[in-house]
């Protein structure tokens, strides 16, 4: 299911093919990313921030799309994976194939919208007795034909309460487990609309800002606890929301525009494509990285 496609037929670089190394499968590749320092030699870093075999890592919205994908590229490296989402039976079947055995996987039924919901993914992730590396804060809802006169206010909370709140909630009872770690990672996973938006997406474009501006804050207050905050910022992705938004429109995804005109490479991303962003922004080749945005967007924002 999360199998990668020639990265040569796709036309793009392989991101978790660090130089010398391309000829080795998938699994050892990601592991190799994740246990490596900058030289590939292997050399003690200063800081021990960076999840390697054994230890654990919280991902919400893990049942599809890029968080499932994402979770298949922990579990390929030996991570423990705290998988959370709303939909407990997708994610139950998504952890099965991804993880048959179950070992290193455990599903949490959870509405991160809701404080206690998000500390009972954290209780959940220090019941399992690993070190908590990082936290993927990937749980989101779109929003389409929404301009702030056609949003209800019930639709504006939840909106920006899935994309947005969460991210706070969950950070504020993840970190503790991080910290205690010695430090990590925590990716917030944003949108390009946090710079460049368009018409109709009000509310998401609204919380999509809003996880850059909280991603740079909290870089800056959590670099002392030797923990780093990045914002990914994907374009137009192939995921179940993407899909689910045409059906409703009853068009085709080149009917709503996607690939848009703007988009260099032609093509929408696929979720595992953006999964290996997040997974080089977890890795110890990500080591300078804070506070920053990383877009894999196609090249859409290259034109703006």
């Amino acid at each position: 299911m999360y199998s990668r496609a020639s990265q040569k037929r796709r036309g793009v670089a392989p991101l978790l093919a660090p130089t010398g190394v391309d000829f080795l499968p998938v699994s050892v590749r990601i592991t190799w990313i994740l246990e490596k320092d900058h030289d590939g030699k292997g050399a003690p870093m200063r800081t021990h921030s960076f999840p390697k075999p054994g230890d654990g890592v919280i991902v919400t919205g893990a049942a599809r799309g890029i968080g499932a994908a994402t979770v298949a590229n922990l579990v390929r490296a030996g991570i423990h994976v705290i998988a959370a989402d709303s939909n407990s039976e997708m994610l139950g079947e998504t952890l099965k194939q991804i993880d048959p055995s179950g070992a290193l996987t455990v599903a949490v039924h959870a509405d991160v919208t809701s404080e206690s919901e998000c500390k009972k993914i954290a209780d959940v992730a220090a019941s399992k007795g690993v070190r908590i590396k990082g936290l993927v804060n990937n749980a989101a809802v779109g929003a389409f034909n929404m301009s702030v006169e056609k949003t209800s206010y019930d639709q504006w909370q939840r909106i920006i309460s899935i994309n947005l709140t969460s991210i706070y909630l969950m950070s504020k009872y993840a970190l503790p487990l991080i910290r205690q770690a010695g430090g990590g990672a925590v990716i917030n996973i944003s949108s390009i609309h946090a710079f460049a938006t368009s018409a109709g997406v009000a509310p998401y474009a609204a919380a999509k800002g809003g996880v850059l501006a909280l991603t740079r804050t909290m870089a800056l207050d959590l670099a002392p606890d030797n923990i780093r905050v990045i914002s990914i910022h994907p374009g137009a992705t192939n995921t179940p929301m993407l899909q689910e938004h045409a059906q409703r429109e009853g068009k085709s995804l080149a009917e709503l525009g996607f690939p848009t005109s703007d988009n260099a490479i032609g093509r929408i991303a696929e979720p595992e494509e953006v999964a290996d962003v997040i997974t080089f922004a977890l890795s110890k080749r990500a080591s300078f990285i804070t506070g920053s945005s990383i877009t894999p967007d196609g090249g859409i924002l290259a034109k703006f």
